[in-house]
């Protein structure tokens, strides 16, 4: 049989929107369930919470007690966090540029600072490079995502409101947040998994409960999606686009090229985890601080629109 580059070529793009058509099947429920009044919104929050409280400690629990923590993953996660302080920065740099009012400037930094690396990661990498890859996909999401947005947000938006830090406030959060406690909790154990290991039949319920966090996930992703405000904040919205979903995979480019990193699949997974739409619960943290909630809800729907041009382009790209 001859050797065809355009029939090739054509099945490499069947195979990359494969696991995004299975993503956006579920989301778009989500956003038909609420459309159709079968759900509100406001009922997204159920959802995420019994993921961030149940299901999510469960899968956190079972992938950081099994993970290889090793140099070469602790270079990709730290190029990780790095590549969205960039995209932050730059962000910052062009709202000035753009002389965006206070509240608009601090939303479009916390935005293109912290990416949607769990709700869209966990399916996206899942779907691109099968349930082994989603262990890296946890502890890059609570190196460079969950523990520094809990830490730097409120720092973030203390700069568009007049209120007070309590550093002390923000790390009880964080010592109480369920995914936190289950990665404590997991190091533990691995730690003294030399003296005791923990039995396997202990994994099988926690498996069980695991297996719910990317449908329900993106469920509550669909329901919480809105497009109205996405006219009237449209400058804001191309910025955060900008440098939260294409600005970090250069970044990531940049310092790979530099040190002579071999692109291989982990790297790979470093920089899509990289380019996730903005964080829902960066969102909620500028809707709560009364700031650009427009810009912030229309980031996030478009967002996860958006993810569906760059991820292809970005496999395409770099995968072997």
């Amino acid at each position: 049989m001859l050797y065809n580059p355009h029939l090739v070529f054509k099945f490499k793009k069947f195979v990359v929107y494969t696991p995004l058509l299975s993503i956006f099947f579920i989301v778009a429920l989500g956003f038909l369930a609420k459309k159709m009044k079968i759900l509100e919104q406001k009922n997204s929050s159920v959802f995420i919470n019994f993921v961030l409280c149940f299901a999510l400690p469960a899968l956190i629990f079972d992938k950081i007690y099994h993970i290889n923590i090793d140099i070469h993953l602790l270079n990709i996660v730290t190029t990780g966090f790095f590549a969205s302080a960039f995209g932050a920065v730059i962000s910052l740099c062009i709202s000035l540029l753009f002389k965006f009012s206070r509240p608009t400037t601090v939303s479009v930094v916390m935005l293109s600072f912290f990416g949607n690396t769990l709700f869209v990661g966990i399916p996206v990498i899942e779907g691109f490079f099968g349930r082994s890859a989603v262990d890296i996909v946890i502890f890059y999401d609570q190196v460079t995502t969950s523990i520094p947005i809990a830490i730097l947000g409120p720092v973030i938006l203390s700069f568009g409101v007049k209120q007070r830090v309590s550093l002390l406030q923000n790390c009880m959060k964080i010592l109480k947040f369920p995914p936190f406690i289950a990665v404590t909790l997991a190091l533990i154990a691995k730690s003294f998994s030399d003296i005791f290991v923990l039995p396997q039949e202990l994994f099988t319920p926690l498996r069980m409960i695991s297996s719910s966090v990317t449908p329900v996930a993106l469920f509550a992703v669909g329901l919480g999606l809105n497009f109205g405000g996405v006219k009237s904040s449209y400058k804001g919205v191309c910025v955060v686009m900008l440098c939260r979903m294409v600005a970090p995979a250069v970044f990531f480019v940049l310092v790979m090229k530099f040190f002579n990193f071999e692109i291989n699949q982990a790297w790979l997974v470093g920089i899509m985890l990289s380019t996730m739409p903005p964080m829902v619960l960066a969102s909620a943290m500028i809707m709560k601080a009364e700031l650009d909630s427009s810009l912030a809800v229309s980031s996030v729907a478009l967002g996860v629109a958006f993810s569906f041009i760059t991820l292809p382009i970005i496999y395409i790209l770099f995968a072997s």
